[in-house]
């Protein structure tokens, strides 16, 4: 797996990211729950690693997801739309 990304890649990864957030504040903004959404975008995830990583790969990365726990930070209202 290539993690090495250049800055045209990272521009790429920065607006699919504020794509993704839009949306997610779009469906919330239309009264679906955050816990639903949150659901759906792990299971979604999951399943993509499962799909394209190698298994001692996917394992890798699900446990650096759970490793990273501590470091996720709570949203704010400044960040976006938190209900």
């Amino acid at each position: 797996m290539n993690t090495d990304i250049n800055n045209e890649e990272t521009d790429q990864l920065e607006n699919l990211y504020q794509d993704y957030w839009a949306f997610h504040a779009r469906m919330i903004d239309n009264d679906h729950s955050p816990i639903e959404i949150a659901a759906i975008l792990v299971a979604q995830a999951l399943s993509i690693y499962k799909t394209v990583l190698e298994e001692d790969e996917y394992e890798q990365m699900v446990d650096s997801i759970s490793n990273s726990r501590d470091k996720v930070v709570k949203l704010t209202p400044d960040m976006g739309v938190v209900h």
